[in-house]
């Protein structure tokens, strides 16, 4: 398991000026804007969307309820940090851990198909009010437990 992908909130009178700065800073590595999900909010990347930018005033979408701009309730934390995992279990595992230590729920373990149809994440606030994630990019039939749950394996043969 490592780093799926990382994201900074910045104040909103700042975000455009920071989203061009790391644009022009990262182009020479390669990066480039892949996606912006609102206007507010950006993921850019070599390859895929792995640093997101989002102004501090966008509500957080986690959880895949749309919550008014300007929300007071929930909102971006001010450091958003996703570990990458190939297991759906230890999506739940991470999610179970994290809210017994302390943290607090920001989506359970779920399918989040407003990013794909196959990302299937869970979502907590560190103590300190960090957005923290799990995520498994596979689906679920990529897992062994799905086929041998299926009967592929250990079936035997009856005559």
């Amino acid at each position: 398991m490592g780093f799926s992908h990382v994201g900074l909130t910045v104040p909103d009178d700042k975000f455009e000026e920071t989203v061009s700065f790391y644009l022009a800073a990262l182009a020479p590595l390669g990066f480039k804007e892949h996606l912006r999900p609102h206007p507010k909010v950006v993921g850019m990347g070599v390859y895929y969307p792995e640093f997101w930018i989002s102004s501090n005033a966008v509500p957080s979408s986690s959880a895949g309820v749309d919550v008014p701009v300007g929300s007071k309730d929930v909102v971006f934390g001010s450091t958003h940090v996703a570990f990458s995992t190939g297991n759906r279990e230890h999506v739940h595992a991470f999610y179970d851990a994290a809210l017994k230590h302390g943290g607090k729920s920001n989506g359970g373990p779920g399918v989040r198909p407003q990013y794909t149809r196959f990302y299937y994440a869970a979502f907590v606030f560190d103590p300190a009010g960090n957005n923290i994630e799990t995520v498994c990019l596979w689906p679920a039939w990529c897992h062994w437990k799905f086929w041998f749950g299926m009967g592929v394996f250990g079936r035997q043969k009856t005559e």
